[in-house]
């Protein structure tokens, strides 16, 4: 009878006569070879050499290989009988005990009956048999992974032998490159004056705001020809032109603090030159009959330029007729469009101009047209870069008949914004202020006239807009015909000029100061200095500004140029010319220098000594 665990079960096959021609596992420790017959309970008093070789075994497959009962492979793969055996597999453990190690240590075994002993002796020689037969384990270690071949470590000892030669030859400190400086003053400037209102007296005033001194020249439309003028510092330089728009450029030696402006009289109306703007914003411009606007775009180099055209309205975008879509600009020349032709409508419309080759300054004239006399007036309509949560409107005439404020938003979600006024103590919200709301890629138009007309907003000098997401503003102001366009200023910390004209025509000039917007901006003083076209500097005066905080400054009317010099502080400012009508000049920070990447090769940092 096998043994219960054996799963080949061969009890009933045909037994040899001869044991020792049977294959190890066929053997069954409880069976007697030469009787045939199988012992039904083991027998007592076996000596270690029986019972080292009863040691059950697991039987393998057909093909003679067997499994320990520990769950290793055999340690050995081939034929026993022949004694070649490969090693396969060897266990970390060791080998199983000796039949004298077995018998080491134990009580002698008594003495046993002769047919026991007869029975004994004949299991013990099948038992000797087979365990002669199978190789003895020795003691082994498990091998630790597998051998690496030749080739990988040939690979592995040139990449050492390399990493040491580069240790041994790297110096351990070396001159780091030196980084290029992140800004340098300009070498050459450019600003785009834009065209001649249509009456008036005509003057471009040029100036150098730094301690530079050179000449300049004249393109464009209206400088014909061209021209070349002279320029020194804190001299105001006037060249008279031809209506049409004009280009000033200047050297390295004029380039940084370049300052021009255009600007007539009898009507007043001025504007600072420009330099070329990849975007610009004009909220609030006409197409109809009693307001239109003429949109100027000037390419002040010698290769194309393309400029695309969007409108919008309070409904959304705005279909742009095929004249306005991606408009080509030949080198140095300007070209012209006068809404009122181009896309007549009934109201006013948001205009935004986009660059997307070469360079081009834009440039609105507002006019206003009376339709009993058919009598129109022009001023100058400069634009917002860019749409901002926060926009200042800093400057705007003291009376008017009316006063439109326009927001436009550029985004795809509505917003919501906040009107407040600025005055020389505080920035309030005033009793009976509009709650505006913008639709997405929308205008919306606010009447003012009767909210900056009270006694409580007698000395607000202008209006912060604060958005909840960006927008772009403009105020218009129109009074007796006269128009005059308040923009959202920019930022000013450095020092900075605009030219203003000067004469008969002109008479009170205020300089409008508005501090810090956050609570957590710093306090400080900014000093207005008024100059004479001939460089004489007049009283100068200095006020205290901060957040909240504002003020207004009075120059005398023959001041032809107006620094501002602000010390710690970031402040938004304008100046507000009265005469015959009213112009309102924004201050725009001076390009004196120009920022550049400092690039150099990536090196490590040196090895300390």
């Amino acid at each position: 009878m096998s043994h219960s665990r054996d799963p080949y079960d061969r009890s009933r096959e045909p037994q040899a006569d001869d044991v020792y021609g049977q294959e190890p596992w066929m053997l069954d420790p409880y069976a007697d070879p030469y009787t045939g017959q199988t012992a039904q309970t083991p027998p007592e008093g076996y000596t270690p050499e029986q019972l080292y070789a009863q040691e059950p075994y697991v039987p393998g497959p057909e093909t003679g290989q067997m499994l320990a009962q520990t769950g290793y492979p055999p340690p050995y793969e081939g034929d026993y009988r022949t004694g070649e055996f490969q090693p396969a597999y060897e266990p970390e453990f060791e080998a199983w005990p000796t039949a004298d190690e077995m018998r080491a240590g134990e009580p002698e075994v008594q003495h046993e009956s002769e047919p026991d002993r007869a029975k004994g002796g004949r299991m013990a020689a099948a038992a000797a048999a087979a365990a002669a037969a199978r190789p003895r384990l020795r003691r082994v270690r498990r091998q630790r992974g597998r051998r690496l071949d030749n080739t990988v470590l040939v690979a592995l000892g040139l990449v050492g032998a390399m990493a040491v030669a580069l240790l041994l030859n790297r110096p351990h400190q070396w001159e780091q490159p030196k980084l290029a400086a992140d800004s340098s003053a300009p070498t050459a400037a450019t600003v785009v004056c834009p065209g001649k209102p249509k009456s008036g007296a005509d003057q471009v005033a040029v100036t150098n705001a730094a301690e530079g001194s050179g000449k300049v020249t004249l393109t464009g439309p209206g400088a014909g020809k061209g021209a070349e003028t002279t320029v020194g510092s804190g001299k105001v330089t006037s060249a008279s032109v031809k209506p049409g728009s004009v280009v000033v450029k200047a050297g390295k030696e004029v380039a940084p603090g370049l300052v021009a402006g255009r600007s007539t009289t009898k009507p007043l109306a001025a504007t600072g030159c420009i330099p070329p703007q990849a975007e610009a914003w004009f909220p609030g411009v006409g197409a109809g009959a009693t307001h239109n606007s003429i949109l100027e775009l000037t390419n002040p180099n010698s290769g194309a330029a393309t400029v695309d055209i969007s409108l919008y309205d309070e409904k959304g975008v705005v279909a742009v007729p095929e004249d306005l879509r991606g408009v080509a600009i030949p080198g140095n020349t300007t070209r012209t469009f006068d809404l009122l032709h181009v896309i007549p409508r009934k109201g006013e419309l948001s205009l935004k101009t986009t660059v997307v080759r070469g360079q081009a300054g834009a440039m609105v004239r507002d006019r206003a047209v009376a339709l009993e006399s058919q009598a129109a007036t022009e001023d100058y309509f400069p634009g917002q870069s860019m749409p901002a949560e926060t926009n200042l409107l800093v400057g705007y005439p003291n009376s008017s008949a009316s006063r439109t404020l326009t927001v436009t938003n550029p985004g795809d979600a509505q917003v919501s914004a906040e009107l407040r006024l600025l005055t020389p103590k505080n920035v309030l919200t005033p009793e009976g202020a509009p709650e505006i709301r913008v639709p997405p890629n929308g205008q919306v138009q606010v009447d003012l006239t009767k909210l900056l007309g009270k006694d409580s907003a007698s000395d607000a000098y202008g209006v912060e807009i604060v958005a909840t997401g960006p927008v772009a503003t403009a105020m218009r102001s129109v009074d007796g015909g006269d128009v005059a366009i308040t923009t959202a200023t920019e930022t000013i910390s450095e020092p900075t000029a605009v030219v203003v004209p000067a004469g008969a025509g002109v008479g009170k000039k205020r300089v409008l100061i508005s501090g810090p917007v956050a609570k957590t901006g710093a306090s400080g003083t900014v000093k207005v200095v008024p100059v004479t076209a001939k460089g004489k500097a007049l009283k100068a005066k200095s006020v205290k500004v901060g957040p909240g905080l504002g003020a207004e400054v009075e120059v005398p009317a023959e001041a032809a140029l107006i620094q501002l010099v602000p010390e710690g502080v970031e402040v938004n400012a304008a100046v507000v010319m009265s005469g015959d009508g009213d112009a309102v000049v924004p201050f725009r920070p001076l390009r004196t220098e120009v920022r550049t990447a400092g690039v150099a090769p990536g090196l490590p940092l040196p090895l300390e000594p």
